[in-house]
């Protein structure tokens, strides 16, 4: 059974039914009540906006106080506004002073106690820029600095003179001496001082569109070396604004200018910091900034910082920021991108501004090559700089190179150390680093650093040990030979095979021997040369040459390396003389015997005539003595004594030696046999004589025809015997007398079994050897 309470219970089910309807009515408003939330939010928005009006209105109120402010205190200070109101509306320009005339203004200058410049007209001229100078105190010439710059503009005024506003004045102040100096090392003072601006001059070529641009400068001279410095100035008509835009400063004198060096379509302002060979171009852009009365910077394109996050890229600023512009430019190009962003492109092309100076310098032919291996060293060439170091000729050349290396003073140890760096494998970059650490130490040190750079312990370094032995020459003082004429005296005769492998060349590449369809070889076996010192003759067993560079140690030795010509000569059967000219191409030292391989013409009368072999000799070599020649009877008018005791020695080597027949014999001497009669047959003989002996009297050189083959006797001043092709020079025959330019008493040249010699007079042996 169900009690009253269940009952109860019972019944409100059926009451909760019939009320169930309107309470689920009531929950379909409540879900409607939605738009009550919406009406919160709504109220919050409007709450929102009604404080953000509020608030634009509380600062629209408060800018506006502001610049009512500005405009009672300084009218000009808000004219700017006028870009953005209707021209009806404008704020006129106020102005601190009345218009004046220039000559006004000029005297009023001149009351200051400064001196007014020339007005700088801006565009046309109802605007001009004034300089206003000083005097400098302790100045000897152009003693007058600028220290403030004012502008000008035309009033409207119906005075017949002109009068002029002063829209706006810039005072200058002067740059320090420790800034105009900092590309100087060594020039730090404990005390600055200003350094005086003297001219001031607008740019007219190149320049951006915003604004009008001028520069003021000034000189000064630094360790004998004249400096440039100067200040960039900017006057903006719009906001009648002048500034000082940049400070710069040159170590060459040159001025900077504007150029287009970048991709963008403003110009860029350059500034030539150039010494000797090292390019030094810094460059600025134009950048906006956050200043009404001049909204634009001049901003460096820096080199520190990359502007793209790659390893190749850091590596080619690396190798820029150290002076190696071609390489970090080529590693650049290497780098396939077509779109770079701004600041990746005004780097790669300051970049490549510099390298296209280091390459034109690299490809230009230097006076010495010293010259060109720093060329080459500064565009980073370091295999062309190799190529000229071991085609210098050893000597005073070779050493200038290895006092370059020697007198570093970091900057290029400090760009070998960076491309080393990026380049680790390169045998032509440790090369040079090895050589530079034997010039500043020595070779043991040189061996020891390269031995650290090798990656692999099998790495051949035989090249570069021959290269230190080179520099070992080219430094030390004892072997450097001095630049000297070639003088060389030698056989000569024509070849036609030649083997490369045989002769030894002055330049470190071996070139092909080749010879013009014209040209003949002539192999010069060398009898005796100068040195620069003395005469040596061969056998050239003293002569030592090092194991590297033995061509050109050889070349040094004999002096062609200042003229590699030598003269090809012959004798013709008529005594006529033949020659042609020839270019030494090669060398060879075998057996304390020297041969010269040399390119020419071929003689026309080689091949007719004997001795087979040539006389070659150098320019310089020989110079043929050709004494006045008289007859034995004139010289017996002058010399009588001397012809009576040359006479018998005369008569009885041409009998002792079976040519008494020559002597022509009249019946009178027959009877006679005196000297007297003698002497009348020989009368027409021709002498010439010469000092031979060094002893400052002549000696008597006597042809005689045999055959007519001539045969030469030399008499001495006492009528001795010296030399006979009678007798004990009969297997020789005597083809000229030369002067070899040592000082010393003409050399007699020998043609002795056809070969060429030169016989001098020997005070000990007392005879011609």
């Amino acid at each position: 059974m169900k009690t009253p309470q269940d009952s109860v219970t019972s019944l409100r089910p059926s009451k909760k039914k019939q009320l169930a309807a309107k309470p689920l009515q009531k929950r379909r408003i409540r879900s409607k009540k939605q738009p009550k939330v919406k009406t919160i939010k709504g109220r919050l928005s409007v709450t929102l906006g009604v404080i953000a009006a509020s608030i634009a209105t509380g600062g629209l109120i408060v800018g506006g106080i502001w610049l009512g402010i500005l405009t009672i205190i300084d009218p000009n200070a808000v004219v700017w506004l006028n870009q953005f109101l209707p021209e009806w509306t404008r704020i006129p320009v106020t102005y601190a002073s009345p218009p004046q005339t220039l000559a006004t203004i000029e005297d009023e200058i001149r009351g200051r106690g400064l001196i007014p410049g020339e007005p700088l007209y801006l565009n046309s001229e109802e605007a001009f820029l004034l300089p206003v100078l000083s005097s400098v105190p302790i100045c000897y010439t152009n003693c007058r600095e600028i220290v403030q710059l004012r502008v000008y503009e035309l009033a409207e005024s119906n005075h017949d003179n002109k009068v002029y506003w002063l829209v706006t004045e810039l005072p200058i102040n002067a740059p320090e001496d420790d800034f105009v100096l900092s590309s100087q090392t060594g020039d730090n003072a404990d005390v600055t001082r200003s350094l005086p601006l003297k001219t001031i001059s607008r740019f007219e070529e190149n320049v951006p569109a915003e604004g009008l641009w001028f520069k003021l400068s000034g000189q000064m001279v630094s360790n004998s070396s004249p400096l440039s410095y100067g200040q960039v100035i900017h006057y903006n008509p719009d906001r009648q604004h002048l500034s000082v835009m940049l400070q710069w400063q040159s170590p060459n004198e040159l001025q900077p200018y504007w150029q287009q060096v970048t991709g963008s379509s403003t110009p860029e302002f350059v500034v030539d910091q150039t010494v000797g060979l090292e390019p030094q171009l810094k460059v600025y852009q134009l950048k906006p900034r956050q200043f009404v009365p001049n909204p634009i910077a001049l901003e460096e394109v820096s080199l520190n910082t990359p502007a793209l996050e790659s390893q190749a890229y850091r590596d080619a600023l690396l190798l820029a920021r150290h002076g190696l512009w071609s390489p970090a430019w080529q590693l650049l190009k290497s780098l396939k991108q077509e779109n770079w962003s701004p600041a990746v492109q005004a780097q790669m092309d300051v970049i490549q501004l510099h390298a296209q100076v280091t390459q034109a310098q690299s490809k230009k032919i230097w006076a010495s090559p010293s010259s060109s291996i720093l060329a080459h060293f500064i565009d980073g060439r370091w295999g062309d700089a190799l190529v000229v170091f071991q085609n210098t000729p050893i000597g005073t050349q070779l050493h200038e190179i290895g006092e370059l290396l020697k007198t570093d003073s970091g900057r290029l140890w400090e760009r070998l150390e960076a491309a080393l760096k990026v380049n680790p494998n390169d045998q032509n970059i440790k090369a040079w680093g090895a050589l530079m650490v034997a010039a500043k130490q020595d070779s043991p040190k040189a061996i020891a650093w390269l031995q650290k750079q090798q990656l692999s312990p099998s790495a051949d370094n035989s090249k570069i040990y021959q290269l230190l032995e080179l520099l070992d020459i080219a430094l030390a003082k004892e072997s450097s030979i001095a630049s000297h004429v070639s003088k060389i005296i030698g056989n000569s005769q024509q070849v036609k095979n030649v083997n490369l492998v045989d002769w030894l060349q002055p330049t470190h590449q071996t070139i092909p021997l080749q010879v013009e369809p014209e040209q003949v070889w002539y192999e010069v076996q060398v009898a005796a040369f100068h040195d620069g010192k003395r005469w040596q003759y061969a056998p050239f067993s003293n002569l030592r040459l090092p194991t590297v560079a033995r061509g050109k140690q050889l070349w040094r030795y004999l002096g062609l390396d200042t003229d590699s010509r030598i003269q090809i000569t012959v004798w013709t059967q008529e005594g006529s003389q033949e020659s042609q000219i020839a270019s030494v191409k090669a060398a060879s030292f075998r057996e304390g015997m020297i041969h010269l391989l040399a390119a020419g013409e071929a003689l026309p009368a080689a091949g007719k005539t004997q001795p087979s072999r040539l006389l070659a000799h150098t320019e310089a070599a020989l110079r043929w003595r050709d004494p006045n020649s008289t007859s034995l009877w004139e010289l017996n008018q002058r010399q009588p004594q001397w012809i009576s005791a040359i006479i018998p020695v005369l008569r009885r080597e041409l009998v002792n030696s079976g040519r008494e027949a020559i002597i022509p014999v009249s019946e009178e001497s027959e009877e006679n046999s005196n000297l007297q009669g003698i002497l009348e047959d020989l009368a027409n003989w021709s002498v010439r004589p010469i000092d031979l002996t060094g002893n400052n009297q002549p000696e008597a050189v006597l042809t005689i025809y045999e055959d007519r083959k001539p045969r030469t006797l030399i008499f001495a001043d006492t009528g001795e015997l010296l030399y006979s092709e009678f007798s004990q020079d009969a297997s020789t025959s005597l083809t000229a007398i030369a002067d070899l330019g040592d000082g010393k008493p003409p050399a007699l040249l020998i043609n002795d079994l056809s070969t060429y010699s030169l016989k001098r007079w020997s005070v000990d042996g007392q005879r011609f050897e």
